[in-house]
């Protein structure tokens, strides 16, 4: 998309679900370019080419949208790790693989605008509720992902999930601000879970 943000083409019939993706799409490009400050439903409205009764239709509010938004930013990883994991041998570093590089990818589709929209979200009341229960829907996540391998009656594990992945965003955030390669932020996630869950292997029965 150019850097003025041009806008779709308004007369193009899409399905309810096929325009909240192009709606979603637009205001992704708007955080991207002009900031979260001119993130508005009228203004997305406009940039995409629609009435403003139809992004209010799909979000509510702007705080709808933001939250939106962050559930958007879980579809590679819920796509495309959940298949691999069920097919994946039982141990942790392979795992551990798996659930590193779909956090990674997810983080690199979601693009630079992740970090405008984090920051967004936490200035929201509402979008900072969703975004504080979607870290805690990734920790379970991680928890399930790795609970064929780990020792369950290990208490503390799900405060440990909930670290992984503070620690799993916060490399996540070094590889959108280019700080990173992708594949640094691979390997260094797989191995911050692999040392982090071993202690807490499954006990090998003989």
């Amino acid at each position: 998309m150019s850097s003025e943000c041009a806008p779709a083409s308004g007369s193009k019939r899409l399905s309810k679900s096929g325009r909240r993706r192009q709606l979603l799409d637009v205001a992704k490009a708007i955080l991207e370019e002009v900031g979260a400050d001119e993130l508005t439903l009228a203004v997305l409205a406009q940039r995409a080419g629609v009435s403003k009764p139809i992004a209010y239709d799909h979000f509510g509010s702007r705080s709808g949208l933001l939250i939106a938004m962050l559930d958007d930013t879980g579809r590679y990883y819920e796509l495309d790790a959940e298949a691999k994991i069920a097919v994946a041998p039982a141990t942790i570093p392979a795992i551990a693989d798996i659930v590193a590089t779909a956090y990674v990818h997810c983080s690199v589709e979601a693009g630079p605008a992740m970090t405008v929209l984090a920051a967004a979200a936490e200035a929201d009341t509402e979008a900072r509720a969703a975004g504080r229960a979607m870290q805690k829907d990734h920790a379970a996540s991680f928890e399930q992902a790795f609970a064929p391998v780990l020792d369950g009656r290990a208490d503390h594990l799900p405060l440990l999930m909930k670290g992984l992945v503070a620690a799993a965003n916060a490399i996540c955030d070094d590889r959108t601000r280019d700080k990173i390669t992708t594949k640094m932020a691979i390997d260094t996630l797989t191995h911050l879970l692999v040392t982090s869950l071993s202690p807490f292997a499954r006990p090998q029965t003989s």
